[in-house]
């Protein structure tokens, strides 16, 4: 059984990105879809924060230095605050002991700018909220592997059929005719809209645009099937949502996700299951709620077939 000193023990063994990992990964739980990751960017370094929430302007920078916490502390929030705009809090995630010298330069550092909060969260307090979160969540939350199933609790598993792997080179270039296509048919609309005046012809027109976009589908069918959502991919990327070696919904409609397994290469997948609710054979897949997290609904009863889905795609039926 889990208890506050076996999660305080995991996080303490933690270096580097690996805890910040953990942070990271308890930060979204708790923020949920608000809790933006931040990438450092090599030289350019990660502006002071590691993450941050956009609508309370809260800002958290994690840290293993075991050799002076103290100067890192300083150092991150000055760096914070000079990179971004409307800092209202700064949280500093550590594993290891804020002791008298660290207390002494956040009282300094509140003294300087009484208009920003400042806080830290270590592992003792990450380990006393996660003990009231369910086991399996706190599992994948440390990064362990889920070594047990309950009868409410499933596996979104990968599909081969929808699975393929590509560079982003490759997605800008195979997704390029759809959205070539879609520029000259517009194009071809708004002429035939503004340049005929009578209904008659204008209707004319805008059924052979039709018929031709029909027939370009049918002689280009091989090439439509290429399509690599170039314009979401690049989207999830600027906005920090796909970072190396995580894994997002990528198109609502076709339930597909996408996995970003280096800086240019991606791999997308159909995550799926078979309906556990009694009586029931439906297909369950992937969609978003409002605030950005995973649920998974029931393809014959999207209502009350339900499944919440955390971030490593185990599910749990509500």
């Amino acid at each position: 059984m889990l208890d506050t000193e076996y999660i305080e023990n995991i996080l303490k063994g933690k270096d580097g990105l690996e805890f910040q990992k953990c942070g990271a990964n308890y930060l979204r739980k708790k923020y949920g879809g608000a809790f933006q990751e931040v990438a450092s960017m090599g030289p350019l370094g990660d502006s002071g924060k590691d993450g941050y929430v956009l609508e309370t302007r809260e800002y958290f920078a994690m840290s293993t230095w075991s050799d002076n916490i103290a100067t890192k502390i300083k150092n991150d929030y000055r760096n914070c605050i000079d990179k971004n705009l409307e800092v209202k809090k700064f949280i500093f995630v550590t594993n290891r002991k804020i002791g008298p010298k660290e207390c002494d330069v956040i009282d300094e550092l509140k003294l300087a700018n009484q208009d920003i909060k400042i806080e830290t969260l270590n592992h003792r307090d990450i380990a006393k909220a996660l003990i009231e979160y369910p086991h399996r969540e706190v599992l994948a939350i440390l990064g362990k592997p889920v070594s047990f199933f309950d009868d409410k609790t499933v596996y979104f598993e990968e599909g081969s059929e929808k699975q393929r792997t590509f560079t982003l080179w490759e997605s800008i270039k195979d997704s390029m005719h759809v959205y070539l296509t879609g520029v000259v048919f517009l194009t071809l609309f708004c002429v035939t809209f503004f340049y005929f005046r009578s209904d008659w012809a204008k209707t004319i027109c805008i059924f052979v645009i039709m018929a031709l976009m029909c027939l370009y589908m049918l002689l280009n069918m091989n090439s439509l099937r290429k399509y690599k959502y170039a314009h979401k991919i690049l989207y999830l990327m600027v906005t920090g949502k796909l970072q190396v070696q995580h894994e997002v919904l990528l198109d609502e409609d076709t339930h597909l996700t996408i996995r970003r397994n280096s800086a240019w290469n991606f791999t997308v997948n159909q995550r799926s299951i078979n309906c556990i609710k009694r009586g029931c054979n439906g297909k369950v897949f992937l969609n978003t709620q409002e605030d950005g997290s995973l649920i998974g609904r029931c393809q014959k009863d999207k209502i009350n077939h339900i499944y919440r889905v955390d971030n490593n795609f185990y599910g749990e039926l509500l």
